[in-house]
């Protein structure tokens, strides 16, 4: 089947754009300062967006854009193998791995802090939704209130909550 272009939403080109300095840091990291760099990141760029369809919209875009990467990095490295500067494999995995953890560490401290601003009934509400896992429908009706309401309050909060994350996440690179 041919490569084929799939049309990207505002909010995944909102992703791959917010991402692009993550992925460079963590390819300059993959690929220990060598040149090339930029000419992997837009290779991931590409592939970001051949694979998109792959993309679960429901789990966080960066781990799963970075993990494009690392491929990305290996291949390059097959390239360049004949230079005895490049790392080896092993080295990159495990690399990847650390990065990847601390960024999952970043992300959940921001997720913590973000979800401690929000005022009593919000967080009520989240917890209520994701981590006791009520439908909507349940919330709805338990509190009395219209399930569409309830879901467009929902979709308030995580957006919310996104900006909350992506801001602190933003001054945290820049500190």
């Amino acid at each position: 089947m041919p490569d084929q272009l799939h049309p990207l939403s505002p909010e995944l080109v909102q992703h791959i754009t917010a991402a692009q300095s993550a992925l460079y840091a963590f390819i300059l990291t993959l690929m220990a300062g060598q040149d090339g760099a930029a000419d992997v990141l837009q290779e991931t760029n590409v592939k970001l967006c051949r694979e998109l369809h792959r993309y679960d919209v429901t789990r966080p875009f960066l781990p799963w854009a970075m993990t494009l990467a690392r491929f990305e990095v290996m291949a390059w490295r097959t390239r360049q193998s004949r230079s005895r500067l490049v790392l080896d494999n092993d080295v990159v995995e495990l690399m990847a791995a650390e990065i990847a953890e601390v960024q999952d560490e970043r992300d959940l401290a921001a997720l913590e802090s973000c979800l401690a601003a929000l005022p009593a009934r919000q967080r009520e509400l989240i917890a209520d939704r994701y981590d006791r896992g009520e439908t909507v429908r349940a919330i709805a009706k338990r509190l009395g209130q219209p399930e569409n309401a309830l879901a467009a309050l929902l979709y308030r909060i995580r957006k919310a909550l996104h900006d909350c994350i992506t801001t602190k996440l933003a001054q945290e690179e820049l500190a």
